[in-house]
């Protein structure tokens, strides 16, 4: 049998041969280090990587071991981070020409975890810039382009973190979500990505497009990885008051309710709809019990959820906008523009849907363990692709990359997706498992159980192969 690669291996597999001395810290990371060398031109998905530094942090680890001291969870392994979280010793730029090009001096509070956890911080990942768009392209660095076809995009923002990751650069990632940021380009490269609950992660230390829209969370290669990771991240912080500590009991026994969301603002191609269907076959095989279920005005949502990231953004980048605005992308510019002009009346109208629709999904949260929907209605749209058929729809390709994802964040509920099929030229679909707040490890559980009959998520792009 052929000995799988150590940047190959999961989270959870990695943990137990460290912890067992199997290999090392330093093996490991130079294993992610040749990983990062063979694909960094074809990709771009970093840009900022110490190989120094992340050597030093591998042998320090290393010698702790060797004096019987393990840091935590996650002693020697590596994880990428997105290039809008601070980090004491990158650069933090969000990927965008406004911002000076040195370290914030202070780690963000989830990058701090990840260190105090044993992780080993392996550089900052490209993003579209300011987390302002679902495309990956636009970025000071330059586009991220999809392992399994760099004619595609990575989906964004977290495209540099998703890309690593499909890549075998990582074993883990961290990115942030504002519609979908996350899981998006989870989806479109073929890995996990969870938008956790509103307030479960903190987001001190990230630099933000939308405040009561933002979520900090992690990305990985299956559930299982993503809990482990999550362990990590989540818990109150004094730095982000809107942080609390609330978990709800996991359901793991047969007969698990699924919401399968239909109706009005669920759209899909034939190759994802046809995947969908299939995974809907797996969790009813599995013992899930599926009813399809719609929500009133959903469609609408899309929109409103639009108006109240517009307004929020181009406050928080009013004081940019008035000295550096030549400095921002075109598209970002023309957004953060655009929102100046939305009306105090409209975000608060937007604001009391917003409430209506939290309802709506509470009520059939009362009934059921999770809702299930496709993640994205494509897979990854080629660069260059601006508007895409979906059905009798023609929309924009940033559209049809959130016009599903969006709803996590509007409602706060937690996401995950997970790879759950391919389209006719071999490119990941994927599906999102949504639930009540705080409900993580309920969906991860729902997640992880079709992992547990299916291989979607193992599979890797042929530049890996």
């Amino acid at each position: 049998m052929t000995e799988v690669p150590l940047n190959e291996l999961e989270v959870g597999e990695l943990v137990r041969r460290l912890h067992r001395r199997d290999i090392s810290a330093v093996a490991l990371a130079e294993a992610c280090l040749a990983a990062s060398a063979s694909v960094r031109d074809t990709i771009n998905a970093h840009v900022a990587l110490d190989e120094g530094k992340v050597l030093a942090e591998a042998r320090a680890l290393d010698n702790m071991r060797e004096g019987g001291v393990v840091a935590g969870p996650l002693h020697g392994i590596p994880v990428a981070i997105k290039d809008n979280f601070w980090t004491r010793d990158y650069p933090t730029t969000a990927c965008s020409r406004v911002l000076a090009d040195s370290p914030a001096g202070i780690d963000a509070t989830v990058v701090g975890r990840l260190r105090a956890a044993g992780a080993i911080i392996f550089g900052k990942t490209n993003m579209h810039e300011w987390a302002y768009g679902a495309t990956n392209t636009s970025s000071a660095f330059g586009p991220v382009r999809n392992p399994w076809n760099p004619d595609h995009i990575s989906g964004g923002s977290s495209g540099g973190s998703a890309a690593a990751l499909a890549a075998r650069v990582v074993p883990a990632a961290l990115g942030s979500d504002t519609g979908g940021s996350v899981r998006i380009p989870a989806a479109a490269c073929g890995v996990c990505g969870l938008k956790p609950t509103y307030g479960r992660v903190s987001r001190f230390g990230v630099l933000p497009l939308s405040f009561s829209l933002d979520v900090a969370g992690p990305m990985a290669r299956s559930a299982r990885d993503l809990g482990i990771l999550l362990d990590v991240l989540s818990g109150e912080d004094p730095r982000d008051p809107t942080t609390r500590v609330d978990r709800h009991a996991v359901s793991r026994s047969p007969g698990t309710r699924l919401a399968v969301l239909r109706g009005e603002g669920i759209l899909c191609d034939e190759d994802v709809g046809r995947a969908f269907e299939n995974a809907l076959g797996e969790f009813r095989e599995a013992g899930f019990m599926l009813t399809d279920v719609e929500v009133p005005g959903l469609e609408r949502g899309f929109g409103i959820w639009k108006v109240i990231m517009l307004a929020e953004a181009s406050a928080w980048h009013a004081r940019y906008l008035e000295t550096h605005a030549a400095s921002y992308g075109e598209d970002v510019r023309v957004q953060l523009q655009a929102g100046q002009h939305i009306a105090a009346v409209d975000y608060l109208g937007a604001q009391q849907f917003r409430t209506r629709l939290v309802t709506g999904f509470q009520d059939i949260l009362k009934h059921h363990d999770a809702v299930c929907l496709p993640t994205l209605p494509v897979a990854a749209p080629a660069h260059g692709e601006t508007n895409i058929t979906v059905g009798k729809k023609r929309i924009s390709a940033q559209d049809a990359m959130t016009v599903m994802p969006w709803i996590a964040n509007l409602t706060g509920l937690p996401a995950v997706s997970i790879p759950s099929g391919s389209n006719a030229a071999g490119l990941p679909v994927a599906l999102t498992v949504m639930g009540r707040p705080f409900g993580e490890e309920t969906i991860l559980d729902i997640a992880g159980t079709f992992q547990s009959v299916t291989d979607w998520h193992t599979l890797k792009p042929r530049m890996v192969a």
